[in-house]
C-alpha cells in the first residue's frame, strides 16, 4: 500500500504543510511524518481524520484507480478489495466500490468483532450523508448525542457531520454495509 506517498502527494498538491494538516486533522505532526514515511501504520480512525483534514475520502488516500470509461463493467473480486484493519480492535473496513469514489460515493463492508468498537470517528464535512444496514449481528451507533441500536436487517441514514462510534456488545461479529455520500448534493 502506498498510503504515505498518497497522503504526502495530496498534502503538497494542496500547498499544505505538515503543521497545517496536523491542525486540520487533529493528528500530531510527528505521527503524520511517520505515516508519510511509512514508518508507522495508522489506525482506521487516524486515516479518516487525515482524509477529513485533506478534504477527501479514505478511498482516495488508498489510491483507488478511477475507471477508464463510465460504461466499463467493473468487477471487484473479494480478493482484490482494499481492506483496512484496526490493529487493536480488529475492526475491518472493506472498500466495495472503488469506481464510485470519484463521484463522492463510497460503499464499504464493515466488520466489528464481538466486544469491540471503532473508536471515535471525526465528523465528516457538512453535506455528507451515511447509511448503514446491519446484515448480521447487532450494532450500537453513537451519532453525536444520539444512540441507536440496530439489529440484523435494520438500517439508519444520517447526516455524518457529527462524531461517530460504532460498537458491538454481542458475542458474534457485526457485519454491516456502510455507504457514504459526500457528493454534497443533498437537500
Amino acid at each position: 500500500m502506498e498510503l504515505g506517498n498518497n497522503i504526502r502527494a495530496r498534502r503538497t498538491d494542496l500547498g499544505m504543510t505538515l503543521d497545517a494538516l496536523a491542525e486540520r486533522s487533529h493528528v500530531s505532526r510527528a505521527m503524520l511524518s511517520d505515516i508519510e514515511r511509512e514508518a508507522k501504520s495508522p489506525t482506521i480512525r487516524t486515516i479518516t481524520q487525515i482524509a477529513t483534514g485533506l478534504g477527501c475520502t479514505v478511498s482516495e488516500l488508498l489510491g483507488e484507480p478511477a475507471p477508464q470509461r463510465e460504461q466499463d463493467l467493473q468487477v471487484l473480486r473479494k480478493s482484490q478489495r482494499q481492506i483496512l484493519v484496526e490493529p487493536q480492535s480488529g475492526v475491518e473496513r472493506h472498500l466495495l466500490s472503488p469506481s464510485l469514489v470519484r463521484r463522492g460515493i463510497e460503499i464499504n463492508w464493515l466488520v466489528v468483532p464481538p466486544g469491540e468498537s471503532t473508536g471515535v470517528f471525526p465528523p465528516q464535512p457538512s453535506g455528507t450523508v451515511e447509511h448503514i444496514t446491519v446484515v448480521r449481528g447487532t450494532l450500537r451507533c453513537r451519532l453525536g448525542a444520539n444512540e441507536v441500536v440496530l439489529e440484523e436487517g435494520d438500517s439508519i441514514t444520517f447526516p455524518a457531520d457529527v462524531e461517530q462510534v460504532f460498537s458491538n456488545h454481542e458475542k458474534k461479529p457485526a457485519r454491516c454495509l456502510l455507504i457514504m455520500d459526500s457528493s454534497g448534493k443533498h437537500p
